[in-house]
């Protein structure tokens, strides 16, 4: 597991980019040690059933940029997210399970992209507590998990979240519940894993303000 660190997300919500126009634009800034671009596409929405959209602002595109602090605080002053029409969403997070992908590989599997708004009735220390300490083994022991990356919104675009979750997920998982929650072929222990992944998110997170889409993620630099 890694030590918190920095990530600037981009997410947008209307239309996406080209994956050519984001590498332009990240072209001027050399401090950038990884950047992944994920879209919705044919081959993310075979896991459409995975979807969640109670807020109506349901993620379209996402870009993930991991850079030296001077460089991620000149992309959030620069027009970088405007340019390209998406939000800005500064983070501080983990990665307990780094995704398999080098550059210019799109990742085999989907990404599942959570973004989620806290408990009312729980303050930043406990979602640090309940979320980035005690719910990740959680996470990863009930899911069929390839990569995971957990980011606590430090500053926040609007529409306003205070986590965003980037997980990995194979292909067969896009469209079957057996292999999402990695039990292999026993139900009995399929619906164990959901009983105990839930109990733990709803512990930190508002269901009904959390938004969920799988995108195909392809690493650009």
């Amino acid at each position: 597991m890694s030590a918190h660190d920095g990530r600037l997300l981009i997410i947008f919500y209307d239309e996406v980019p080209t994956t050519e126009a984001v590498s332009l634009a990240l072209l001027d800034h050399t401090g950038i040690s990884f950047a992944a671009f994920a879209k919705r596409d044919d081959h993310s929405e075979k896991a459409a059933m995975w979807t969640r959209d109670p807020l109506g602002f349901l993620p379209s595109g996402r870009l993930a940029i991991d850079a030296d602090r001077e460089t991620i605080d000149a992309l959030l002053t620069s027009p970088l997210a405007t340019t390209l029409g998406g939000v800005a969403y500064l983070c501080e997070g983990i990665t307990p399970l780094m995704p398999q992908l080098n550059v210019g590989e799109r990742f085999s599997g989907t990404l599942q992209l959570c973004c989620f708004q806290r408990r009312t009735d729980i303050n930043a220390v406990q979602l640090q507590q309940y979320w980035l300490e005690e719910h990740t083994g959680v996470a990863l022991s009930t899911q069929n998990t390839l990569g995971y990356r957990q980011n606590r919104v430090s500053r926040s675009g609007e529409p306003h979240f205070d986590g965003i979750v980037e997980e990995y997920f194979p292909p067969e998982a896009s469209h079957s519940m057996e292999a999402f929650f990695a039990d292999g072929d026993n139900e009995t222990r399929m619906w164990e894993h959901i009983e105990n992944l839930t109990k733990s998110s709803e512990r930190f997170l508002d269901l009904d303000r959390s938004e969920v889409i799988h995108l195909s993620d392809t690493r650009i630099i």
